[in-house]
């Protein structure tokens, strides 16, 4: 669809991309009536183009009102014309087909109206469109579809009520139905039935139950007339009669009706938007990231049990020292960072080659060749086989992490968001069978769980098919322990490490750096060359003036105390694999909630604009707060 030049593009493009997001959820209510409502948008803009582009449509008024408030008597005294649409008074008690008065020349940009529910008359006044709808309080709802058709692409909306009526509830509920996405004139008619003395108090009490709907209403938007009075011809009631008709038939610049029709589709939009949708996506927002948090709390939960173990508490200790060291050069600086990086290399390939002889587990060629070069990748690359420490996983726990991913998919489905995330039916939900297969599979599952509890406590060998499922979850956790391990040593060398180690562990040598240097550049100023032992001397020196910074740095790294317990590593699992669908399906309702967001400031600022542009004597009054948003 293509929107009219006048329409803002940036705004049409944001459109477009919202329904295309909201139609990704195809079994959520919310995001589909957002996008059905969007695309309406789209349809009516689209149906602005060709003759409307240059607003040659005229403007199109609507008298909405119930049964019996004198809504079509008012229609034929506005246009002085009696019998145009029959009354309650001639044929029937309510309106069933709409009365449309239009100047001939505007009848061709009128193309939304179906000629088998409407009723065409000519008036002299171009450039506007008086509709006379159906009723809405009609048992018809046909009656109640076609009015509300009418009202979708009205510029300006006439609510028409009268002083027995004005309580209706039925009725006010359609009022507040398009409250936010109108502008508004209200009428009290068959004011000549109300006495004097009365009429102020009726009045306030319709105002009332106006402004309870939203309105801001002020004498320029309410008039209290009496049709039938007007059409007689009689005197006292005419004045408030006429200020109407020139309201209705006013002057209208083509830049205002380009701002109105502007701001009709803002208010759409706003619609489609509306408190209800966000507050549900919203909710399906926090409903997914509750089940996230609590599923990533069971992944965590398993990691901890195979970290909290003795020998593993152990073995971390020393790797996150040795790579603390790993990270010191770049916290301590200058002279000192050279002793510090050496020691970091050698000690790092030393605690690497002893994992890998651990994880060998037996003397052999092969495995004294592995552990060498895990080893050198230690010492040059920082990689440590950190896989001796998850020898707490076994079978036991990759099983309980597929039962987390099942569940992950499992909530996708409950919330009819399965599909979102391309993820396949689970193999692990049987088809439907017999009794009989239902019992011989609950009982080789049962046979199958015992054997492998009886392999884990040792009665029985592990099978190489175990063998091989727990080295792939070891290796399935490598990443992610290593990646915690580096983030704790670096936080750990930025506590230990401060300015008083870099500027006391390098004042030393680069006192002994100075002198040797300034014996240097003066001796060859003065010709006179310095022996070899000189170097000799100076460089030992320099090295053993680096010994007192090397000891400060290694009391600091070395010392117990504030090493991170496995409950903090564990905690660097922010994302795991377990719970990437449930993640990326919540991540896609987030960003929908953001383009909504979005959506909504942007047309907020933009219709403050427009309606300082448009006059509410004119063009009718807005809603500043639409209660009950359907």
């Amino acid at each position: 669809m293509t929107a009219p030049r006048f329409f803002p593009h940036r705004i049409t493009a944001r459109i477009e991309e919202l329904i295309q997001k909201a139609r990704r959820f195809d079994r959520l209510p919310a995001a589909q009536a957002m996008a059905l409502r969007l695309e309406r948008v789209l349809g009516v803009l689209d149906d602005r183009t060709g003759l409307d582009v240059g607003l040659g449509r005229p403007v199109v008024i609507v008298l909405l009102g119930g049964t019996g408030v004198g809504k079509s008597e008012l229609f034929n005294a506005l246009l002085g014309k009696p019998g145009l649409s029959p009354t309650s008074a001639t044929i029937r008690p309510k309106t069933t087909r709409a009365h449309v008065a239009v100047a001939p020349a505007d009848k061709q940009h009128l193309t939304f109206l179906d000629e088998a529910d409407v009723v065409i008359t000519d008036h002299r006044l171009s450039g506007t469109a008086l509709i006379d709808a159906p009723d809405v309080d009609s048992t018809e709802s046909v009656h109640l579809e076609r009015t509300r058709r009418l009202v979708e692409r009205a510029d300006i909306v006439v609510y028409v009520g009268s002083p027995d009526k004005r309580a209706n509830f039925s009725i006010q509920d359609e009022v507040r139905r398009w409250a936010a996405r109108k502008r508004w004139f209200f009428v009290l008619n068959k004011l000549d039935q109300i006495p004097d003395q009365d009429r102020e108090a009726v009045c306030a009490d319709f105002l009332g139950r106006v402004r309870d709907l939203g309105f801001d209403v002020d004498q320029g938007g309410f008039f209290a007339v009496s049709a039938v009075v007007a059409q007689n011809g009689e005197d006292g009631l005419n004045e408030r009669f006429e200020r109407l008709r020139a309201a209705l038939f006013a002057h209208r610049a083509k830049e205002q009706v380009q701002a109105l029709r502007t701001e009709d589709v803002f208010n759409q939009v706003r619609h489609a938007l509306s408190v209800s949708v966000r507050q549900d996506l919203e909710s399906l927002h926090r409903t997914l990231s509750a089940h996230e948090q609590e599923l990533d709390g069971r992944v965590r939960g398993i990691f901890l049990k195979a970290l909290s173990t003795p020998h593993s508490q152990d073995m971390l200790r020393r790797i996150i020292r040795e790579q603390a060291w790993r990270a010191a050069p770049g916290r301590v600086g200058g002279f000192l960072a050279l002793p510090v990086w050496v020691r970091g290399r050698l000690a790092f390939s030393g605690l690497a080659y002893h994992l890998a002889r651990m994880s060998a587990g037996g003397p052999s060629l092969t495995r004294m060749l592995r552990a060498g070069w895990h080893a050198a990748k230690a010492a040059w690359q920082g990689i440590l086989p950190v896989r001796t420490i998850l020898q707490g996983f076994s079978a036991e726990e990759e099983r309980r992490l597929t039962d987390i991913v099942q569940d992950s998919r499992r909530t996708l489905q409950d919330l009819g968001l399965d599909r979102l995330d391309g993820a396949k039916p689970s193999a692990f939900e049987p088809p439907a069978s017999t009794p009989e297969a239902e019992q011989a599979l609950w009982a080789t599952r049962l046979l199958h769980q015992s054997l492998n509890v009886l392999r884990s406590q040792g009665v029985l060998p592990r099978t190489s098919e175990h063998s091989e499922q727990d080295q792939r979850t070891r290796e399935f956790f490598q990443e992610r322990l290593e990646q915690a391990v580096l983030a704790s040593a670096g936080q750990l060398a930025a506590r230990r490490l401060g300015l008083a180690h870099t500027l006391a562990g390098n004042l030393l040598p680069v006192l002994v750096f100075g002198h040797a240097a300034l014996r240097l550049v003066s001796g060859w100023l003065a010709g006179d060359w310095l022996p070899f032992d000189f170097y000799l001397t100076a460089m030992a020196v320099f090295l053993i003036s680096l010994f007192p910074g090397y000891l400060l740095v290694s009391v600091a790294l070395t010392r117990s105390g504030d090493l991170p317990p496995p409950e903090q590593l564990v905690q660097a699992l922010d994302a795991p694999a377990e719970t990437e669908s449930l993640r990326r399906v919540r991540q896609d309702v987030e960003e929908l909630l953001d383009r909504v967001r979005d959506m909504e400031d942007a047309l907020r600022v933009s219709t403050e604009v427009l309606q300082q542009e448009l006059d509410p004597s004119r063009f009718g009054a807005v809603v500043h707060e639409a209660k009950n948003d359907k």
